[in-house]
């Protein structure tokens, strides 16, 4: 493509390094550089000076991104370390709370003792109401005075019938009476101890309520410091983290521009190296005679025409011979092969560069036969006739320039 270039342009393969803007590349290089390294880029400096003072540079980045990575480790454990303590003070306060949930718990259960036990002593002091009454009914229909001694209420009485009663009467009264009296007596020590059990789990379950809020104010006060304290590693993980991404670009930039140069200093070389083998080649392109590159005849001239696809008038560069698809195409003299490929309009061609600085084009082929670097021959068949490109039919299209320009091919044909 690059030797199709010079052809098409009119440059000369023998001045190729005269004309060729070989510093154009260099120049854009050292601006990059200068960007890159302010310090440097009015000194003049080689290739591998370049590269090696970028590989520097990549290793200061690499030296950041290092530090940036160990200041973001110990972020990250500072932050475990907040995290951990607020984790701390939380499970505290919920120890508080469970204690708190606890006191309540046996102080509700105190309650319900209490008030259980203030209902068993008027149940009890109901009953006692109850027997009396009762006891001061049967006192009222039967026997009014009646006395503690059994005897005399046996004889007493009128009858069998009503002594018995009066006895039984006496033994109700004195028996249930004093069982309940019995009950009572324990139920008010009961009461006066459950009673005293309640009022201690109320002042128990009071202590826990302020030591809860007292640890949880000392929580809030916790929360604030180490919502200060994460915000400021917020910050400062933010920043650490914009060095170290910033590293790595720039050392992934500062690779890329070594790859790059790298390989165009490879490019280059491949290019001079090939350069001069081609300039030694061409060094031995003998002043052979010349031969019709196609047996067809000429079907356009050279010079101005009205052009069969475009339908406006333009230069016609060479001449066109007739020719049929598959046709041999011969080079016109010797000379050596600098393109062989697909060439826009022109379809595939073929340049060949001849002594003198002389060079010929075959354009519209539908093969090669031969390759770049390939010294042929006078008559040797170097493609075939075709129709590709800007073509209205299988021909020919035959150029001859002199250093680049356009010549009259027929002057060099026989």
């Amino acid at each position: 493509m690059a030797a199709t270039e010079s052809y098409i342009r009119g440059t000369n393969i023998n001045n190729m390094t005269q004309t060729v803007p070989k510093y154009k590349a260099m120049i854009i290089f050292v601006i990059f550089v200068a960007f890159l390294f302010p310090a440097s880029s009015l000194v003049a400096q080689t290739d591998d000076e370049v590269i090696e003072q970028a590989k520097e540079q990549r290793e200061l980045k690499r030296q950041e991104q290092l530090a940036a990575e160990a200041e973001i480790a110990l972020l990250e454990a500072e932050d475990l370390e907040v995290v951990a303590a607020l984790e701390a003070a939380t499970n505290l306060v919920n120890l508080q709370e469970a204690k708190a949930q606890a006191a309540e718990q046996r102080l509700q259960a105190a309650l319900d003792t209490k008030i259980q036990a203030q209902e068993d002593f008027l149940a009890i002091a109901n009953q006692i109401q109850e027997i009396e009454d009762k006891a001061l009914t049967y006192a009222v229909e039967s026997y009014i005075g009646m006395s503690d001694r059994r005897t005399e209420a046996w004889f007493e009485a009128e009858d069998a019938t009503i002594a018995a009663h009066k006895i039984a009467l006496l033994d109700l009264i004195s028996s249930n009476t004093n069982d309940i009296l019995d009950q009572l007596k324990l139920i008010q020590e009961e009461r006066s101890y459950l009673l005293t059990k309640a009022a201690v789990a109320q002042e128990e379950a009071d202590a826990i309520r302020e030591e809860l809020e007292l640890v949880r104010l000392e929580l809030d006060a916790q929360k604030a410091v180490r919502a200060e304290i994460k915000a400021e590693l917020d910050v400062r993980r933010e920043q650490w983290d914009t060095v170290l991404s910033t590293a790595v670009q720039e050392q992934k930039e500062i690779t890329d521009f070594i790859a790059a140069e790298e390989e165009r200093i490879a490019r280059e070389l491949e290019e001079a190296r090939r350069r001069a083998e081609q300039e030694a080649r061409l060094g031995q392109i003998t002043e052979a005679g010349w031969v019709l590159p196609s047996p067809g005849a000429i079907t356009s001239w050279f010079g101005m025409r009205m052009h069969p696809i475009l339908g406006y008038s333009r230069m016609h560069n060479g001449v066109d011979f007739n020719c049929w698809t598959g046709d041999p195409v011969r080079a016109a003299t010797d000379g050596i092969v600098i393109t062989a490929e697909y060439y826009g309009g022109y379809g595939y061609t073929i340049i060949i560069q001849h002594a003198n600085s002389i060079s010929t084009l075959y354009a519209h082929l539908s093969g090669f036969n031969s390759q770049v670097n390939d010294y042929v021959l006078a008559g040797e068949q170097v493609g075939v006739c075709g129709t590709t490109g800007l073509s209205t039919g299988p021909h020919l299209h035959f150029e001859v320039r002199q250093s680049g320009v356009p010549v009259n091919p027929v002057s060099y044909l026989p």
